[in-house]
């Protein structure tokens, strides 16, 4: 594994973290469908791809010290089916930078959590339209050069408070959706980044991370050119 700024390392997990909980690796209750365009489509099975609109944003703290940080962007594709099981295949984000001088340049990032999850259509007035969730047992290992060694850091998430991640979904015609794009939308502002016994001592300890995304399917199957819509129902 190459090595990177721890920092620029946590920035890197929490971009993957938000995204792949966004549209990757989940299964559904007998109740929810993805559908293709609209609430009456016909549902959607095939390739996907969730994309970040605008950075994705992070905090952590070194030393005592608050570190706010960006990346660019981030880019996922996998597969899913029309209950909303699903697979990720790929993913990289864009350049990231830290408050305090850090930075890291484009990169695939690999070796993603492949844990079981769920999509449920449970629509709140005001509010979403369905929730994601990803169960317990994320975790990763950051690796980065600080101080003359090689310190290795172990994280898990939070969402909550309970172990994992919770995302909220929005269907493009959403009044109430994080961005004005007419896409299918996730967002989550509650995620924690916690760091786990066997982490080096100079490792960031917990942080937060947060982002916003929309997801998209093949018209054609396989052409890789994502422009179906997609849209979440009972």
């Amino acid at each position: 594994m190459k090595a990177q700024p721890i920092l620029t390392a946590s920035a890197v997990a929490a971009c993957a973290a938000v995204l792949v909980a966004s549209a990757a690796a989940t299964s559904s209750a007998a109740t929810t469908t993805i559908r293709s365009e609209t609430a009456t489509g016909a549902p959607y099975a095939g390739n996907w791809q969730v994309s970040t609109v605008g950075p994705v944003t992070f905090a952590i703290t070194f030393l005592g010290i608050k570190v706010t940080g960006s990346c660019d962007n981030a880019n996922l594709k996998g597969t899913v089916q029309s209950n909303g099981a699903g697979a990720l295949t790929a993913a990289s984000i864009g350049a990231c930078k830290t408050s305090n001088g850090l930075s890291s340049p484009a990169s695939d990032l690999g070796d993603l959590p492949s844990n079981t999850g769920q999509v449920t259509y449970a629509p709140v007035s005001g509010g979403r339209d369905g929730t994601l969730a990803i169960n317990g047992n994320l975790t990763f290992k950051l690796e980065g050069d600080f101080l003359g060694k090689l310190r290795t850091c172990y994280y898990g998430f939070r969402t909550g408070g309970a172990d994992g991640l919770a995302f909220d979904i929005y269907n493009r015609d959403n009044p109430n959706r994080p961005l004005p794009n007419d896409d299918a939308q996730g967002k989550s502002t509650n995620i924690t980044l916690v760091k786990l016994t066997g982490s080096d001592g100079l490792c960031p300890s917990n942080g937060t991370g947060s982002a916003s995304a929309i997801a998209r399917g093949e018209s054609v199957a396989g052409s890789g050119n994502f422009d179906r819509k997609l849209y979440l129902t009972s």
